[in-house]
Order: structure tokens, then C-alpha cells, then sequence
């Protein structure tokens, strides 16, 4: 009796009313077959479901044990305590580990080149009461910022007192289009009256070219490029003499009958010349 006695308490009765709500899912099968009961030794998992673990609470600390005690008696409400998140290091793993990462070289900055301004040679220019007339005349507004002569055949006429007002409108224009610094332009005539006649004088013009280092000259017409360059092509759309480049344009008769657009676009080529 003993023996079935201990049997009997090593064993889990599984035919109890309420035997059916503490089946486990896996045993259910069996228990639905008709077995009553199995050695507890067999299944340990029917001791955890018989006696469930309590869970333990966390013990409070005896001020803040005391403090809630004392509120409970006053009636108050405990305040709600919020779990506040850990921060996050903003720093890297590498920072937060006390690894400093070395500091890379700075990059050299691109400075860019400065412009270099134009170096205009030191030219003894003449005396303007040195030359004869009309040249002494445009000899005295000559700066050293000069970089183009501009000439044409009925330039010693207009200098004469005898301009052409539609003439001094084109120029105008012209010089307006360019768009240089004031001095870079001046007109140096190769022809001269004399009395009522005009004459060519190339010598004096070149004498002129070389006198002030000019290194550009704008020639207008025809006419014009047979006093200075008469060995050059007709259809010539520049030459070069002696180091100075020519550039030939249309005569200004011919021009100041156009409107200020087609003016420009036949002069075109004076935009192109690496001036200052």
C-alpha cells in the first residue's frame, strides 16, 4: 500500500473534471485515447503547468515606499513616472570608444591666377607741335592707353573743316559698338589738303604708327589700302606690315548708308583683335 501510495503521488491524475483544462497541447492526443494518468517524471512540463512561477516584484526603495505610503494616506494621486530613453552619443563609435580618429590634412585652395594687366611700353611719345597738320591736332589727344589707329581716305577732308556729318555719325557708332576704354581709339589720317586738293601721305602715317608702338590699324575702304598696302590682295580681309596687322573694312561712304545693325556686323572683325 505504501508502494501504491507513492505511486499515486508521483503521478498526475488526468481524469479529473478539471484534468482537461491543464492537458498540455502535445498530451492532449493520449488524453483524448483514454489515458488517465503518466509519471509526472515522464512529462516535467506538467510540473510548471501545475504550479506556475510567481513573478517576483521588484522591491521599492524604502524612501520612495514611504513617500507613496504617505500620499495613499493623504488621498493624493502617486505621479506617473516616465521611463525617459537613453540618450544617444551624437558622437561616432570611434569618439565614444576614446579613439580619436587623426584629423586629415587640409586641402590646398585653388587660388585663381590674377589677370595680368597690360604692360604698356614706355614709348617716348613726340611732341603733337613736332608734326604738321592736321596730325599735330590728334597728336595732342593721344594717351598712353592707345591701341588702334583708325583711318580711311577722306579723313584728311573731314579734318579740314569740310566733315561729313553722316561720316561723324558712323564713327560715333563704331567706337560706341567697341565698347573700349577711352584712348584706345584714335584716328590718324594718310591724306592731307593742300589748298583744295587732298594728297597721300602713307610716310607720314606710318612715321606715326611707329612713333606711338600701334600694333592694330582699322582700314576703311578701297582707297584707303592702296596708300597703305598696295602690294595686298584686293579681297584681303587682313595683312600685315612690317608687324602690324591691317585689318580691312568697308569704305565709309559705303557704310553710313546702312542701318547701325549691318554697320556693326561688316566691323565684326574689330571685336576679334586681342586689344588690351
Amino acid at each position: 500500500m505504501a508502494q501504491s501510495s507513492q505511486n499515486r503521488n508521483s503521478v498526475a491524475n488526468m481524469g479529473s473534471p478539471s484534468a482537461e483544462l491543464n492537458v498540455l497541447e502535445s498530451a492532449r492526443p493520449w488524453y483524448q485515447n483514454g489515458l488517465q494518468y503518466v509519471f509526472k517524471d515522464a512529462l516535467p512540463e506538467l510540473e510548471q503547468l501545475e504550479n506556475p512561477p510567481v513573478r517576483q516584484r521588484t522591491a521599492m526603495p524604502a524612501q520612495t515606499q514611504a513617500a507613496a505610503q504617505s500620499r495613499a494616506r493623504a488621498g493624493e494621486v502617486p505621479p506617473v513616472q516616465h521611463r525617459v530613453p537613453p540618450q544617444r552619443s551624437s558622437g561616432s563609435p570611434a569618439q565614444q570608444q576614446g579613439f580619436q580618429q587623426p584629423t586629415p590634412a587640409p586641402k590646398p585652395l585653388r587660388i585663381p591666377e590674377k589677370r595680368k594687366a597690360h604692360q604698356t611700353e614706355n614709348i617716348c611719345y613726340p611732341d603733337p607741335d613736332s608734326w604738321p597738320s592736321p596730325w599735330s591736332t590728334l597728336a595732342s589727344r593721344i594717351t598712353p592707353r592707345l591701341q588702334i589707329f583708325w583711318t580711311y581716305a577722306q579723313l584728311g577732308q573731314d579734318l579740314s573743316g569740310q566733315a561729313d556729318p553722316a561720316r561723324r555719325k558712323l564713327f560715333q557708332s563704331l567706337i560706341g559698338y567697341m565698347g573700349l576704354p577711352k584712348g584706345a581709339i584714335s584716328f590718324w589720317p594718310c591724306t592731307a589738303s593742300n589748298g583744295g586738293e587732298f594728297e597721300q601721305h602713307p610716310e607720314m602715317f606710318w612715321k606715326g604708327v611707329k612713333s606711338y608702338g600701334v600694333k592694330f590699324v582699322a582700314c576703311f575702304g578701297d582707297q584707303t589700302r592702296a596708300i597703305l598696302a598696295p602690294d595686298a590682295p584686293a579681297n584681303a580681309a587682313s595683312v600685315h606690315v612690317d608687324g602690324v596687322q591691317l585689318v580691312m573694312l568697308q569704305d565709309p561712304d559705303f557704310l553710313k548708308t546702312l542701318p547701325p545693325d549691318e554697320q556693326q556686323l561688316l566691323c565684326i572683325s574689330l571685336l576679334r583683335l586681342p586689344l588690351f
